[in-house]
């Protein structure tokens, strides 16, 4: 067995000279012969061998007799011992998950720690290959798509390392019997109470009887070939994400939306899951129904149409974008309504923008931009004012013969109707003069008979 996992930690880069590595150590047979491993070739290898024990509060004395044993291991073999006692029960029940779910973050939150505690480089695990089998048929019991078959990941985040990965329970077992070594029963793992113990103790042994007796090499086998699939499937995704993926805020993904639809179906979904893991930092509450709804959207609904997913993600149909951000709903933006002397500025504190209009000479004016504009002011109309849009607004752009809708002029710029509202309006009593940001009526634009310039600027507050 010893060359096994020599030739497994060597195969996978597992673990380098001068590397501290953390052991994850229970008591059982699994991560006993771990450690006891990872000690002899200790030396040979140039590493530092930690290990770290969590008492999760359940079993009583017998988790007490556990964490006694792993002392006197640890001890007599020289491994410097970290040791955390939680109650994994009280979390479950004040986290509302199962005692399985929440050991597993106790554990990995305490492993991290302990980690950062020696300045160490990688966490080792006891996982063996028949883990490796029952969990790719756990996941295909609950219904998964390849990153679920792959299984477990030999190294995952160049951080967790599994060297007994490919080593099969029987052989870990007469490891031990061979090197004396002791060892504790989990008698949880004989509860079939729990579905890894049916899969364990029940199912696979059936389809062994039944239907195929290398099922456990056949699984594994499956989880390695899909593994290597997908490791070449997210290097591509990524790539692709790249291209069509942008940040256009520190809380706001745009995906181009023509690139995104010409994508295949399967790299289209994992283009989305990229993003949505970006902005909420996991997966662990979006499931497979809420990225096809999302996919579905993009496909088939209007502009506008927007999605609210778990863990406050809104996903948002715009008109050349899907936009993917965390956080509340955008509040409407109220109607709004400023006078605007020339010269004077206004603060429109709904759009967090100042408004500036004063009287230049004509050899002034300069270059015009969304921004600052110049207009005729012996075209206006009264007095100007600045609002937001509403019911009936026409609007003739810079250039046009008409007039139009401002609802049509909008959806001709592919403003997303959700900021329809907070864009200002600088207008008389009459007409709407610039659409700030956008365009002004043709109307009042400078001509050669122009004697009193009066130029707009917009500045953000």
């Amino acid at each position: 067995m010893l060359s096994k996992v020599l030739h497994t930690i060597h195969k996978y880069n597992m673990l380098l000279s001068g590397e501290r590595v953390l052991v994850g150590i229970s008591g059982g047979p699994d991560s006993v012969a771990l450690l006891h491993v990872l000690k002899r070739i200790e030396r040979d290898m140039g590493i530092e061998v930690y290990a770290a024990h969590v008492h999760h509060g359940i079993r009583g004395t017998v988790a007490d007799q556990d964490a006694e044993f792993v002392a006197q291991l640890c001890q007599q073999w020289d491994v410097p011992l970290f040791v955390e006692r939680a109650n994994v029960p009280r979390l479950a029940d004040e986290w509302g998950m199962t005692l399985e779910e929440a050991g597993r973050i106790v554990r990995y939150r305490f492993f991290d720690e302990v980690l950062q505690d020696i300045r160490g480089h990688k966490i080792a695990l006891g996982h063996n290959r028949d883990d490796q089998a029952e969990t790719i048929l756990h996941h295909i019991l609950r219904g998964t798509g390849m990153q679920g078959l792959q299984g477990i990941r030999p190294v995952r985040q160049n951080k967790i390392i599994r060297p007994l990965i490919e080593v099969s329970r029987a052989e870990i077992e007469e490891y031990c019997h061979q090197n004396g070594l002791d060892f504790r029963l989990d008698t949880t793992n004989q509860d079939v109470a729990y579905t890894r113990n049916r899969i364990r103790h029940e199912l696979i042994p059936y389809i062994k009887q039944h239907f195929n007796p290398n099922i456990v090499d056949a699984l594994v086998r499956m989880g390695t070939i899909i593994r290597d699939e997908e490791e070449f499937l997210q290097d591509y995704c990524r790539k692709e994400y790249d291209k069509l993926v942008r940040v256009s805020n520190q809380n706001q993904l745009r995906i181009d939306l023509q690139g995104f639809l010409m994508q295949p179906i399967a790299v289209r979904r994992r283009v989305l899951r990229m993003a949505l893991r970006a902005m909420s930092g996991t997966l662990d509450n979006i499931g497979a129904n809420h990225v096809e709804e999302v996919l579905d959207m993009a496909s088939n609904c209007t502009t506008g149409a927007m999605l609210m997913l778990p863990s406050g993600i809104r996903v948002l149909k715009d008109y050349g974008d899907i936009v993917v951000w965390r956080g509340e709903l955008r509040r409407p933006v109220q109607p709004f309504e400023y006078p605007l002397d020339v010269p004077a500025s206004v603060t429109v504190k709904e759009c967090g923008i100042e408004v500036v209009a004063q009287r230049v000479p004509r050899e002034e004016v300069s270059f015009s931009s969304p921004w600052r504009v110049y207009i005729d002011g012996d075209v206006i109309v009264g007095r100007l004012r600045i609002r937001n849009r509403r019911q009936g607004d026409r609007f003739k752009p810079f250039g046009m013969e008409g007039t139009k809708k401002l609802k049509e002029y909008f959806i001709d710029r592919k403003v997303p109707r959700h900021e329809r509202d907070g864009i200002p309006l600088v207008v008389d009593e009459k007409n709407i003069i610039w659409v700030v940001g956008l365009q002004i009526h043709d109307d009042y634009k400078i001509t050669p008979m122009t004697r009193n310039v009066i130029q707009l600027e917009a500045r953000k507050i």
